[in-house]
C-alpha cells in the first residue's frame, strides 16, 4: 500500500487534517515538491487521498442526494453570482431547458422578465417561479421527487423527444478527479445524458464546494459540455467535444 514510510506519514496527516497543501508537506519532509506529487499521485491511485489543486483531501463520496432545503441554504451567493455569469449564454428568443436544481432556479430567477424566451425544466419549483412570472413553460411528465421536487423518468425522455431545445443548462451533484459529473441517483442519468447527446448547447452550473467528490453512477464528462460556469479554482482542462 505504501511504498516508503513518507507515504504512511503523509496519509496520517491527511486523515488527521482532512486536506493539506503540497508547501506544506513539502516543507514538513524537507522534499522538493515534485517528490510530494509523486508520493500524492501514488496514493491518489491506492484510492487513499483525492488530489486537489495544491494539494491533496480525504476521499468523498456522495452516497445520497441532498433535499432541496438543505441544498438550498448551501453557498448561496456563489450561486446566485454563478447563474449571473450563465445569463450570457441565454440567447434571445430560444427555447432553454432548466435541469432541476438550486444553481439552475437561481437562473430562473434571473429569467422572469425575459418574455423572448420559452423554458422546459423537469423542477417542479422552478416551473412555477416562472410561469407566475408569465414566461412559457413546459414540464415533461412522470414521477415527483418528494426531496427534490423533480421529475425523471422514461415518459419524461419521451416527451423531451417531441421538443426543439435550444441551449440547457444542466446542474450536478458531484464532480469526481476525473472530471465526471455523477449522481447517487440512477434516475437522473438518463435525462442529462439526453440533453448532453441532443441539445446544440449544453452548458454545466456548478460550485466548488462538488467537486473532488464522486457517486456510484457516472454521467458525463466535463470534455462532453460546451460550456462550464463555476467558482472553482482548479484545472479544468479537459479535451472539449467537437
Amino acid at each position: 500500500m505504501f511504498e516508503n514510510t513518507r507515504q504512511k506519514k503523509i496519509f496520517d496527516i491527511i486523515s488527521k487534517k482532512g486536506s493539506v497543501s503540497v508547501d506544506f508537506l513539502a516543507k514538513h519532509f524537507h522534499v522538493s515538491k515534485m517528490t510530494i506529487r509523486r508520493d500524492l499521485e501514488k496514493l491518489q491511485e491506492e484510492d487513499l487521498l483525492q488530489r486537489t489543486h495544491g494539494g491533496a483531501m480525504l476521499p468523498q463520496v456522495l452516497f445520497k442526494e441532498m433535499t432541496y432545503l438543505e441544498k438550498q441554504t448551501q453557498n448561496i451567493e456563489v450561486k446566485r453570482q454563478i447563474a449571473n455569469d450563465a445569463l450570457a449564454y441565454v440567447v434571445e428568443n430560444s427555447v432553454i431547458y432548466l435541469d432541476a436544481g438550486t444553481t439552475t432556479f437561481e437562473l430562473a430567477k434571473y429569467l422572469i422578465d425575459r418574455k423572448d424566451v420559452q423554458v422546459v425544466t423537469n423542477d417542479l419549483r422552478i416551473a412555477s417561479h416562472l410561469a407566475n412570472a408569465g414566461i412559457r413553460v413546459f414540464i415533461p411528465g412522470g414521477l415527483v421527487s418528494s426531496d427534490t421536487g423533480s421529475i425523471h423518468s422514461a415518459e419524461a425522455i419521451d416527451f423531451l423527444e417531441n421538443l426543439n431545445i435550444d441551449i440547457s443548462f444542466l446542474a450536478a451533484s458531484s464532480v469526481d478527479n476525473e472530471l465526471n459529473v455523477c449522481t447517487p441517483n440512477e434516475e437522473k442519468v438518463l435525462l442529462k445524458k439526453y440533453m448532453i447527446k441532443n441539445v446544440p448547447m449544453n452548458v454545466l452550473l456548478v460550485d466548488g464546494s462538488k467537486f473532488h467528490q464522486k457517486a456510484i453512477h457516472r454521467v458525463f464528462n466535463l470534455s462532453e459540455v460546451d460550456y462550464v460556469v463555476t467558482d472553482y479554482k482548479g484545472n479544468l482542462e479537459v479535451e472539449k467535444k467537437g
